[in-house]
């Protein structure tokens, strides 16, 4: 049997739009005459949103504008990237009917990811491939894997870190990127990434793994997985079309932000991705008259995500779940990392808003608490009437307060922190300043030890979505509220944050928590 071709291109460096429409010329020229493509390219500096992602979730648009570094969105799913020169790119277009059997999104990013795996091994650089979509050498991020199903074509896009990261300028234009816990602990992000050269020097290996050796074992491996023989393509010859660039709705554009005191607002970390989900009711909540959802994900089809807000429009929100159930029902949709249950959750979450603002919060300030359930069904309010705990951040202490770095408060009423010290109090709770990451993880231990029913706390949103896994093996219902002012992850200094070594201020709602409190029973 013949092997099917492949056409191949090596392209330079180029600037972010132009091969974001490369891209969407390969994927047109593959589902309108079934063409293979192989196509390995570098972006000059470029922020790459997933296909699903809201801006304001995903980089600071106002820091790319003024550094002139372009926004371009990706066909393909997943999270935000920080593109350069030195990191080796590539795409891979592939007709649907080439596949000897259907497929689905988690083989297919196996197979591809697996490929790319099985290519740096071949060059002695010992790499595995971990879900969803992470490319890792050494148990640290050497790239990722992200893929676009459609009904007649495969796209699949892989990055590889080949030389050293610009990290201060990726969390700059990377908005909180998401770090992992590892049996060693909190790995930074500064930590976290591992460089093909990198890992060349420490195995000394012969070959230097990276440029045309890397290029051609990435062809070989490809191809071989999908019975393909490589050509030369060139761009010009082939005739590629001009594609329209891909519709995206206008509220993935917008700043969320902007419209907090008018919408419902909430947030899931899963292991595929993070979910975010805003709903616009009408003047009395009766109706959901608009909806968006939006995510660092993977799903097939690629507007399962858009057809599932759509769902939501004019529904009650009473009626809202069962419409999403009765859509996900066929079995047809395919999230890679994730379940239904998130989605439910998420949309769950957004809906209690409503109910959250009969405490007393106005909507705006709803959308700042961060409640965690745990296994229960139970409503903010039920968890706050159970509360015997409360979490403080020491971050949100004055510089100068002596106190700042250690647990307790003299409540000398000079600052929030204080004031939240005496609710606690009146109400006979536990109170425990957290001065590091590993001082919650130890409190959150004890407290799940010593059976407390729920807690409240305060953090910012950034540090909730990174750490969530240890607020939900802690197994405890728990009300959270989002702190404002300076946070280490704006100013980039999480990691002496998380060593209780971060020296801005981060400011406690005094509003919010007084409000949160009065449904927390006072000691008779």
């Amino acid at each position: 049997m013949t092997a099917r071709t492949c056409l191949v291109l090596r392209q330079g460096p180029a600037p972010g739009p132009r091969q974001a429409e490369l891209d969407r010329a390969m994927l047109a020229d593959s589902e309108a005459r079934g063409t293979a493509w192989l196509r390995f390219h570098r972006y000059l500096p470029t922020a790459s949103l997933g296909r699903d992602e809201a801006v304001c979730h995903a980089v600071r648009e106002d820091y790319c504008r003024e550094a002139g570094i372009p926004v371009v969105r990706r066909l393909t799913g997943g999270g935000a990237l920080y593109l350069d020169p030195g990191q080796c790119c590539l795409t891979f277009v592939l007709p649907r009917v080439w596949l000897k059997t259907a497929h689905s999104l988690g083989d297919l990013m196996a197979r591809c990811n697996g490929a790319v795996i099985a290519a740096l091994r071949r060059l002695g650089i010992p790499a595995e491939a971990t879900m969803p979509n992470d490319l890792e050498g050494g148990g640290r991020k050497l790239g990722a894997g992200f893929l676009c199903l459609r009904a007649d074509a495969v796209l699949y896009q892989a990055v590889l870190l080949e030389h050293p990261l610009d990290t201060e300028t990726l969390l700059t234009v990377l908005r909180a990127p998401r770090e992992k816990l590892s049996p060693r602990g909190v790995q930074s992000a500064r930590e976290r990434f591992t460089t093909l050269a990198e890992l060349v020097e420490q195995h000394r290996l012969p070959r230097p793994g990276t440029g045309v050796d890397l290029e051609g074992a990435l062809k070989a491996a490809l191809c071989e997985e999908f019975a393909l023989q490589a050509v030369p393509g060139d761009v010009q010859a082939a005739g590629l079309p001009s594609p329209a660039p891909e519709p995206v709705a206008d509220e993935l554009e917008e700043d969320w932000n902007d419209i907090r005191d008018r919408t419902w607002q909430a947030f899931e970390a899963t292991p595929g991705g993070v979910l975010h989900l805003l709903l616009n009711p009408d003047a009395d909540g009766a109706r959901i008259r608009h909806a968006t959802l939006a995510g660092a994900v993977h799903v097939a089809p690629p507007t399962l995500l858009a057809n599932l807000a759509r769902e939501l429009t004019v529904a009650a929100p009473g009626a809202a779940e069962a419409r999403w159930r009765r859509y996900l029902g066929d079995g047809k949709a395919q999230l890679l990392g994730f379940e239904a249950g998130d989605l439910y959750r998420l949309l769950r979450r957004a809906l209690n808003r409503d109910a959250e603002q009969s405490l007393g919060l106005s909507t705006a300030q709803a959308n700042t608490l961060m409640v965690h359930p745990a296994n229960t069904t139970d409503s903010t309010r039920q968890i706050l009437e159970r509360a015997t705990v409360m979490l403080v951040p020491y971050c949100a202490k004055p510089a100068w307060c002596k106190w700042r770095h250690r647990d307790g408060c003299p409540e000398c009423g000079l600052c929030e922190v204080g004031e939240a010290y005496r609710m606690a109090r009146e109400r006979g709770m536990r109170v425990v300043t957290i001065t590091r990451y590993e001082h919650l993880c130890a409190v959150l231990d004890e407290m799940r030890q010593d059976g407390e029913p729920a807690y409240v706390g305060m953090c910012c949103g950034n540090f909730y979505l990174k750490r969530m896994q240890a607020f939900r093996e802690a197994g405890m219902p728990a009300v959270l509220m989002d702190i404002s002012g300076a946070n280490c992850y704006e100013l980039r200094q999480e990691d002496q944050a998380y060593a209780g070594q971060f020296t801005a201020e981060a400011r406690l709602n005094g509003e919010v928590v007084e409000k949160v409190m009065r449904w927390v029973p006072r000691v008779r």
